[in-house]
C-alpha cells in the first residue's frame, strides 16, 4: 500500500459511495476524485498528528476529512476559515450534521495567519491548503502550516492547475520541485497530493518531475478545453483517475 493511502478496495469503495450521498448537496468545487483523495488520506491517518484544513467554505471537504477520520482512526479535523464567523456557518455547521461527523470536526474562525500562533495541537498528520489563491498568501500558508506537519505526514494543495497561477506555481515550487516531498501526484481535477520526508532519493524526485509533466499536460488541455469532444474529455479523466491509482 502506498504510504499515506488507505485501503482501497471493496471497504474503500462502499466508503466512496457514502461519500458520494453525502456530497450531493454540499456546494463547493472539489470533485469527487478530489473528495475521495481526501477521505482516503484521512482515514490512513494514525494519530500522530491531527488534520488541519485551511479553508473550508460550506463544508465540501471537511465532510470528505471528517468521514475519512471517522472511518479511519477518529482523528481530529481542525476547518479553518475566517467565514466561519459569517452567516453561512450555519450551513457549514449543518452539512456536517447532516454526515454525522460534527463531534469529529473543531472549527476555527479566523485566517491561518491569526490561527497559527495559538493553535493548541503541536502536529499534523494530514495538511490540506485552499484557502487564498494568490500566490504571496498561499506561500504564507505552506510555510506556516508545513513546519507542524510530521516526517511521512501528508500535504495536499487544492486548485493547483494553470487557472489559478498562485497555488499552481506554489505547488510546482515547493512540492514537484522541491525536496521535501516524495511520491507527488496530480488528482482530477485540481489537486496535488504528496508525503513530506526528511530525504528525497533521485528516483523520488525524477518520479515527482513525471508527476508535473502529467500535470502540466492537463494544464495544456485545460486552455483548450472547449475545443475538445466530450468523449475525448471522457477518455482523459480515466486515464488520469488510472495513473493517480499507481
Amino acid at each position: 500500500m502506498v504510504p499515506g493511502r488507505a485501503d482501497t478496495g471493496a471497504t474503500g469503495a462502499r466508503g466512496h459511495a457514502d461519500l458520494e450521498r453525502h456530497l450531493r448537496d454540499v456546494p463547493g468545487w472539489l470533485s469527487q476524485e478530489e473528495g475521495e483523495a481526501l477521505y482516503d488520506l484521512a482515514a490512513a491517518c494514525t494519530g500522530r498528528g491531527v488534520i488541519v484544513e485551511i479553508g473550508s467554505f460550506k463544508g465540501r471537504s471537511t465532510v470528505c476529512l471528517a468521514l475519512g477520520s471517522q472511518a479511519g482512526n477518529g482523528v481530529p479535523v481542525y476547518a479553518i476559515d475566517p467565514g466561519h464567523g459569517w452567516k453561512r456557518f450555519a450551513e457549514f455547521r449543518a452539512n456536517l450534521a447532516r454526515a454525522g461527523v460534527e463531534e469529529l470536526v473543531h472549527p476555527i474562525a479566523a485566517t491561518s495567519a491569526d490561527a497559527f500562533p495559538d493553535f493548541p495541537e503541536p502536529a499534523i498528520e494530514l495538511l490540506f491548503i485552499d484557502g487564498s489563491h494568490r500566490y504571496d498568501l498561499v506561500d504564507l500558508d505552506f510555510h506556516l502550516w508545513t513546519r507542524k506537519l510530521v516526517d511521512g505526514g501528508m500535504l495536499a494543495m487544492h486548485d493547483t492547475h494553470a487557472a489559478f497561477p498562485g497555488s499552481r506555481r506554489v505547488a510546482e515550487e515547493q512540492m514537484y520541485k522541491g525536496t521535501g516531498y516524495r511520491r507527488v501526484r496530480f488528482v482530477y481535477s485540481s489537486m496535488t497530493v504528496g508525503q513530506k520526508t526528511r530525504r528525497i532519493t533521485v528516483s523520488e524526485r525524477a518520479a515527482n518531475r513525471g508527476s508535473l509533466l502529467v500535470k502540466r499536460s492537463f494544464d495544456a488541455a485545460l486552455r483548450v478545453r472547449e475545443h475538445i469532444p466530450e468523449p475525448v474529455k471522457r477518455t482523459g479523466r480515466r486515464g488520469l483517475r488510472a495513473v493517480q491509482r499507481h
